[in-house]
């Protein structure tokens, strides 16, 4: 009896690390599959995920809103892109990563607004 509840024991405390390393995957990005259309949301001061994962060489679509405060989204080096408040952008990438940031200044933690896009 003692070592079925010391195996239940054990048992459970994987499933809970198991839970917790999958929740900190869904927000890092981590084993995300590449797709062609991302949703990115902005609030006080961050997006809602570190990482989003597309394809390279293939048309994207870039969905932004602004849920929380007022924020835009840009990508460093690629001057085309700039929404403000809400929109889409279409745009094919080369295989690389990209950095998408906040484009209006938007307080104390504007310059923490950064998330990285991956093209593979």
């Amino acid at each position: 009896m003692v070592h079925r509840m010391a195996f239940l024991l054990f048992l459970s405390m994987c499933l809970i690390n198991i839970s917790g390393c999958a929740q900190e995957q869904a927000q890092t990005g981590e084993n995300t599959r590449a797709v062609t259309v991302i949703n990115v949301e902005a609030d006080n001061w961050s997006f809602n995920k570190e990482v989003y994962k597309v394809f390279a060489g293939k048309k994207i679509t870039i969905n932004f809103k602004s849920v929380e405060g007022n924020h835009g989204l840009g990508i460093r080096g690629i001057d085309s892109v700039n929404i403000e408040g809400e929109g889409s952008v279409k745009l094919t990438l080369e295989p690389g990563e990209y950095q998408i940031y906040c484009t209006i200044p938007c307080g104390e933690g504007h310059k923490d607004m950064i998330a990285t896009l991956i093209a593979v």
